[in-house]
């Protein structure tokens, strides 16, 4: 209970990790709810389409929310200096590519000082959100234009079935999870090495491991204070989580509090094997930017997983980050991600018993 209150106390004190959590979540937060209401954005979009086909048409459709839409032959540099703000290229099989499920990729050009990027990642949200309605439809066309005509104007949702099933929330939810996963390895990854450096440093180890306590034992309870306040810290978390995005969490709330408990042992037993392994403070902090980049990066915490190339996503799923969002994603299609938790406890073991060797190896008082 002791070395509880002492990671307790130590954790808030650190005002950075305040800062950082919550000016990330309302701040993402916000840039999804505009990006979901890009109405408001106003550009002249000139459209080359190679395609032709039923998503390309759609993907026309919802461009024009955005301002005046220009049909052209050409998407040469030249375009752009004849009055149109952005280029947009939809490419040949572009429908074909959708309906087999693949993910066709979109080009864009566009003038300095446009609404590009914001107009950019609307669209490729409304991919996202086509693709819950192919996979709604088994990727038969009839179905899909059949659910398209039904679907409502607040993310997909509709209250008959089989589409409730397949599809409980918009994209703008779990790219809103994604941000989390990303916060969650940040948070434990940094402060477990910081946390055993400053204690390195004060020379505690070395009277500490003095007295009847081992390593193992002391290093054990430090995990477990970690886990609790970490496990009050996931409930903020999801807590914001439900207060911003409501029915669409707390449908699924007990499945997601498995998802990211899960991820935290995770994301400790990382954050312990990079303490027990930097031997200063300096190698800590590279690795744990390091492994949080690549984490995030390749699991889907900045992109959805949906739009990710295949070799990026080979490499996310030896990380815990990608298993996580492929829950979230899993969880939302209506069945138990069994498979994530699995590979998440899994990963969580191997990394523990990676730790004890090399605590086993390197003490901490070395």
């Amino acid at each position: 209970m002791v070395l509880i209150k002492h990671v307790a106390k130590r954790m808030l004190r650190k005002k950075g990790l305040w800062v950082f959590t919550f000016v990330s979540m309302f701040g993402f937060a916000l840039i999804l709810s505009f990006v979901g209401g890009t109405s408001s954005l106003n550009a002249s979009v000139g459209v080359v389409d190679r395609d032709e086909g039923l998503m390309a048409e759609r993907l026309i459709e919802e461009a024009e929310r955005f301002g005046r839409v220009t049909l052209l032959e050409s998407n040469s540099e030249d375009v752009l200096l004849e009055g149109e703000d952005i280029v947009l290229v939809i490419p040949e099989g572009f429908t074909d590519q959708l309906f087999a499920g693949e993910q066709p990729t979109l080009s864009f050009s566009a003038i300095e000082g446009s609404d590009a990027a914001l107009i950019e990642q609307a669209l490729n949200g409304h991919l996202s959100r086509e693709r819950q309605l192919l996979i709604a439809s088994d990727y038969d066309p009839d179905q899909f234009i059949a659910l398209a005509d039904r679907e409502s104007e607040n993310g997909y949702t509709l209250s008959t079935e089989p589409f409730q099933e397949s599809v409980a929330t918009t994209a703008r939810t779990q790219a809103f999870f994604g941000l989390l996963s990303f916060i969650m390895m940040s948070a434990f990854l940094q402060f477990i090495p910081i946390f055993v450096a400053d204690d390195r440093d004060e020379s505690i180890y070395a009277r500490l491991f003095a007295s009847p306590v081992t390593p193992r034992r002391y290093f054990a309870s430090l995990l477990l204070a970690f886990y609790i306040v970490g496990f009050v810290y996931v409930l903020l978390l999801l807590g914001v989580s439900l207060a911003l995005y409501g029915q669409d969490v707390y449908e699924h709330f007990p499945t997601l509090l498995a998802l990211f408990s899960t991820y935290l042992l995770t994301c400790l037993a990382i954050g312990s094997l990079i303490a027990v392994a930097a031997s200063n403070r300096e190698k800590a902090n590279i690795w744990q930017i390091s492994v949080t980049m690549a984490s995030a990066i390749t699991g889907g915490a900045f992109i959805s997983l949906n739009w990710l190339p295949e070799s990026l996503t080979l490499v996310g799923r030896f990380l815990p980050t990608y298993w996580l969002n492929d829950g979230v994603i899993t969880m939302y299609e209506g069945q138990f991600p069994f498979l994530s938790l699995g590979v998440l406890i899994m990963m969580t073991g191997v990394v523990f018993l990676t730790t004890l060797l090399v605590l086993k190896k390197r003490p901490l008082t070395a």
